[in-house]
């Protein structure tokens, strides 16, 4: 009753996102010092990129909160309530707490009309800083010149992968996109890259330089080396600037996360001169214990039933490496859901080689961008029809019926993947802590 209440409450306040529209920086700073500028203060680390941002972010704030800091995280999207973009110290926001911070600001809301991202951006620094934390983790939503994160003054900048994402805003390019993101570089402010096409870190390279801001770059400044992955978790070996750890025993499932872990372990080193200092010690206990929600997360056995929220080429491909490299050989099931503006056809390019049977959904969810936002499952069939997909395909709308029909139909080896929007993740994860 709650959660739709603080939805039915942000929606009275906003308005929804576009598919298209590039965002601006002028409602949230309106908004934000109306409510005393709450940003202004805070030591944060602040995750860009395309792909792993969300992965990183989760990564880096245990790590800290390890260290004994106390965290403030904001993520998006959320997967099953909205509070979990909220989170201090590994916990939500409770309900009543997140309903009073949004009636504190509703009045300079009305005034203005920020969208419903820009709204929960601004309590979530209005949180923070309420709550006094050591260190504030926040993940870039879109882009990054003129996400609505980007009103922070950082303590240090993280950079994860740059891939072909929100092209209708950001261009089509992988060079047109980093441009877009490192506009969260800031002066003198230490920044953490984990980009790998040579084009993308000339211009992380320039944007740094041009402000004077120093750099740790993958594989030139700081480096990992995998050692061991299994279903169990991964094993694997880093070296930074200022120390060498090896050995370190990753939770998180996937080579692709122990490249998130690498920078996530980057990024908060960079923090040390922000007096944010962490001990190897609670570097090993982060990696070992973080769990991230919605990312190659293992939710079932006989048959191996796991939740990706992979919604762009990037993320896809990843999902297909862990999946060939964890589980080789084993027929592998989805169940899949897009949301409005991703190109699918892309995305399932890396899955489809994989699939032995797809079911079809789609999803009622809130999002930034309003609700129901889903594509049609006919047009995910006729993606894969463009791709020559071989794999049988029925179509369920209700995406627990489909996800009961993919486990009905599956043998006891086979694994079973819900895939293609977290949003679709977070209704089967709903469903799942409250099937018998």
């Amino acid at each position: 009753m709650y959660s739709q209440s603080v939805t039915d409450l942000l929606d009275s306040l906003t308005t929804p996102s576009r598919i298209g529209q590039r965002p601006g920086l002028e409602k949230i700073a309106a908004l934000l010092r109306e409510l005393g500028d709450p940003h202004r203060g805070l030591r944060i680390l602040h995750v860009g990129g395309t792909s792993g941002k969300g992965s990183t972010a989760t990564i880096a704030a245990r790590i800290l909160q390890e260290n004994g800091y106390k965290v403030g995280l904001h993520v998006k999207p959320h997967l099953e309530e909205v509070q979990e973009r909220f989170v201090v110290d590994g916990r939500p926001i409770e309900v009543e707490r997140l309903v009073a911070l949004i009636e504190r600001a509703a009045l300079f809301a009305r005034a203005i009309g920020p969208s419903w991202y820009e709204l929960t951006v601004a309590i979530a620094f209005a949180y923070f800083r309420d709550e006094n934390v050591d260190a504030a983790v926040i993940e870039v939503g879109l882009g990054g010149t003129y996400d609505a994160t980007n009103v922070v003054d950082p303590s240090a900048v993280v950079l994860t992968n740059i891939g072909l994402d929100h092209t209708e805003v950001l261009g089509d390019t992988v060079d047109l996109i980093a441009a877009d993101k490192v506009g969260i570089v800031k002066r003198g402010v230490p920044v953490v890259s984990g980009i790998l096409q040579p084009s993308a870190r000339a211009i992380v390279e320039a944007r740094c330089s041009s402000v004077d801001a120093s750099l740790w770059s993958v594989d030139r400044d700081f480096s990992y080396c995998l050692a061991q992955l299994s279903v169990n978790g991964s094993r694997f070996n880093l070296r930074l600037p200022t120390r060498e750890l090896a050995g370190l025993r990753l939770r998180p499932l996937g080579a692709h996360q122990v490249a998130n872990a690498a920078v996530a372990v980057a990024g908060v080193d960079a923090l040390a001169p922000a007096g944010l200092p962490v001990a190897e010690t609670s570097i090993r206990r982060g990696l070992a214990e973080v769990t991230v929600a919605g990312r190659f997360e293992i939710v079932g056995e006989s048959p191996t039933l796991l939740l990706d929220g992979a919604h762009n080429p990037d993320k896809m491909a990843a999902l297909a490496n862990a999946l060939g490299a964890l589980y080789p050989g084993r027929g592998v099931s989805a169940v899949l859901a897009f949301k409005k503006g991703h190109d699918v056809e892309a995305t399932l390019r890396t899955l489809d080689p994989l699939l032995k049977r797809v079911v079809l959904t789609r999803f009622e969810a809130t999002t930034d961008f309003g609700r129901g936002q889903a594509i049609e499952p006919a047009a995910i069939d006729a993606a894969l029809n463009r791709l020559g997909s071989k794999a049988p395909r029925a179509v369920e709308l209700d995406p627990i019926v489909a996800c009961q029909r993919a486990i009905g139909e599956a043998s006891p080896d086979d694994v079973i993947v819900v895939t293609g929007s977290l949003y679709l993740v977070g209704v089967i994860r709903t469903w799942l802590r409250h099937w018998p």
